[in-house]
């Protein structure tokens, strides 16, 4: 009797022991499996809320999405549940010219890696640019599938774009500048030609007439020689303005004196009304970046006085926080800056091109009827 005790008590501690023992896995097992659903629905709603999406296709024996992620439905128009359901959710949502470059939906997909970028289909939002990248595998039913990545490259294409279409307008400038320096290198030709031949031309006749002047006539070799001095005179004034069309001798003398002299030759014949408020920094400049801001203010009043009709024009220049601040203001009718092609209007791109090549910023505000204010900024 006393054994069969001992046996049942064992029985009874070695069952309850079981017992809690068990009690206890099943605990850490639902425990284990709460944090795993509970990761899982992080990481799907981390996934979720990214623009990449994780799939897999297949082509045969039944074409179709066996997995999607959620993240689709931030790159095209469908969920994954819809795409998984029915596959030409996903294809539909493709742009039409893009579409033939997705061969993997052939029956037999290509072997190894391989890429495609294309566009999604415009909607209501902006065309998305999107890249896949998959691979061909054996699937454990023996059949090809394909496992790949989707990704948003829409930024990256832009900056693409971007970059290429600044290359297209660097050579666009470029050509145009070489055109302007050949016709520069002309005009001068032509002018130190004509006007400076025609002038030494007539005060070498004049000093031929004067060697037969000075002996017979005193004061008719008096004249002569006082229009030799008129001719040299002219001379003169014409190297003078063919050297200050090349570079201003004003600006020797600072940056504002450039400036004024500008505007006494571009603004005050179209009576143009100008005021100028320059800091004193603007005469401590390196040169480099005087001279750049110089054609700036050229090119800008040359564009006032041909498009704007201004009545009125101020310049201004300060400097703070270490950067230089050139600011062009006119009264004129005014234009929409986002409707201007820099690519042919190569004043405003020169402009474009003066400012980065100085490390600065430009911003341009203008609409019709409202005149038009040029802000550059610069480091010193």
């Amino acid at each position: 009797m006393l054994l069969i005790a001992v046996t049942l008590a064992l029985a009874l501690v070695f069952g309850w022991w079981s017992w809690r023992w068990q009690q206890r896995l099943t605990a850490r097992r639902r425990e284990a499996e709460l944090a795993l659903r509970t990761s899982e629905d992080q990481l799907r709603q981390v996934s979720s809320q990214l623009p990449v999406a994780l799939f897999e296709y297949v082509a045969a024996p039944v074409a179709g999405f066996r997995s999607m992620s959620p993240g689709i439905a931030r790159l095209l128009p469908g969920t994954a549940a819809e795409m998984l359901a029915d596959p030409e959710v996903f294809f539909q949502g493709i742009h039409t010219d893009d579409l033939p470059g997705l061969i993997w939906r052939a029956e037999k997909p290509p072997a190894g890696e391989f890429e495609w970028v294309g566009r999604s289909r415009p909607d209501d939002e902006s065309v998305r640019w999107l890249q896949i990248r998959a691979t061909t595998e054996i699937a454990a039913d023996g059949e090809p599938a394909i496992h790949g990545v989707i990704l948003d490259v829409t930024a990256l294409k832009q900056a693409q774009q971007d970059l290429e279409r600044s290359r297209g307008e660097l050579r666009l400038l470029a050509t145009h500048r070489e055109a302007a320096i050949e016709l520069e290198r002309a005009r001068l030709a032509r002018e130190v030609h004509d006007e400076l031949g025609q002038v030494l031309t007539a005060a070498r006749m004049q000093l031929q007439l004067l060697r037969g002047d000075l002996a017979s006539d005193q004061d008719k070799a008096t004249s002569r020689i006082e229009d030799i001095e008129m001719l040299i005179g002219e001379a003169y004034r014409s190297v003078k303005s063919i050297a200050a069309d090349l570079r201003p001798a004003a600006l020797n003398l600072g940056l504002t004196a450039a400036v004024e002299w500008l505007v006494g030759r571009l603004l005050t014949p179209a009576g143009v009304a100008c005021e100028i408020r320059f800091a004193t920094d603007a005469d401590t400049l390196a040169e480099a970046q005087a001279i750049c801001l110089f054609r700036i203010v050229q090119e800008s009043l040359a564009n006032i006085v041909r498009h704007a009709g201004a009545g009125r024009v101020s310049l201004s220049f300060s400097c703070e926080g270490g950067n230089s601040r050139l600011i062009i203001r006119d009264d004129g009718c005014g234009f929409d800056p986002d409707a201007v092609d820099r690519s042919k209007h190569f004043g405003l791109l020169g402009i474009t091109e003066r400012v980065e090549a100085l490390g600065g910023s430009l911003q341009l505000i203008s609409q019709s009827g409202a005149g038009t204010t040029l802000t550059v900024e610069v480091p010193q």
